[in-house]
């Protein structure tokens, strides 16, 4: 059984929790999830026992306890779910963002006419964007005569 294992200190060591463990059974690993930058610890570890009556035990006798200065909540770890509006795959914008139909691109963006920095129009001009039926130009969505900034000044009506 994967047990969760939250509030740790900082500066506990997967020794030290495995030997607090091991009191009530068997203890087949000790992971302390560390930061993937800087290295250092998350506060949070994963124990695992094979046995789910020691591992039971263990819940129920380290919950609540205090190691290094903290309360520790110990319970049985669930299987990781998927956040909520984002999935596995990158999203969004950046150099070579590649065949993406919704959104604004980034460089090398082909498919949407206007948009990114391959402005060919099979002739091999590439900087004739004005020319090419559908193009909007340098200002992307509409931005009429601003430029790149939407739009310059308009006279009042």
């Amino acid at each position: 059984m994967n047990i969760f294992v939250g509030n740790l200190s900082f500066k506990t060591t997967e020794q030290e929790l495995q030997r607090e463990f091991e009191a009530f059974g068997q203890v087949a690993s000790v992971k302390i999830i560390t930061d993937h930058n800087t290295l250092k610890s998350r506060g949070f570890a994963f124990v695992e026992m094979q046995d789910q009556d020691q591992a039971l035990a263990a819940i129920a006798g380290m919950n609540g306890k205090e190691l290094a200065g903290q309360i520790l909540k110990v319970n049985e770890a669930k299987p990781r779910e998927a956040r909520a509006g984002q999935s596995r795959e990158r999203t969004g914008g950046g150099y070579g963002s590649g065949d993406r139909s919704s959104g604004w691109g980034g460089f090398g963006n082909k498919d949407r006419a206007g948009s990114g920095h391959d402005n060919t129009d099979g002739s091999g001009s590439i900087y004739d964007s004005k020319g090419r039926t559908g193009s909007r130009g340098r200002g992307g969505r509409g931005s009429g005569s601003g430029g790149r900034s939407g739009g310059g000044r308009r006279t009042p009506r």
